[in-house]
């Protein structure tokens, strides 16, 4: 796998990028840490995903199942990088959308 700088920070992430939007709603929990897993043993380290990625099904569903898949250890969280996105509306009381203090 080649890597690459992220920003000016040092960071090195993977080329690929695994997306996780469709984690949840479309592919089971079970598919979704075999994904991850596969991603990983590749060399993929950099992951995808953002607030409201479960949509009307769930908002945060994708978040909850890589936090699941995270936490079984194994130096998984060392790892990877997790970029997030925030902005999205996860429910209609003021300090449930964009970015709250909540």
């Amino acid at each position: 796998m080649q890597y690459v700088h992220l920003g000016r920070a040092g960071l090195k992430v993977s080329r690929l990028c695994l997306g996780t939007m469709n984690f949840g709603p479309q592919t089971s929990e079970q598919d979704s840490f075999a994904i991850m897993d596969r991603a990983l043993d590749l060399g993929v380290n950099f992951f995808d995903t953002a607030n409201v990625y479960g949509w009307k099904l769930g908002e945060g569903w994708t978040e909850q199942i890589i936090g699941r898949w995270l936490a079984q250890g194994g130096g998984r969280r060392d790892k990877v990088v997790l970029a997030t996105k925030v902005f999205g509306r996860m429910g209609e009381w003021p300090n449930q959308s964009r970015l709250s203090a909540r």
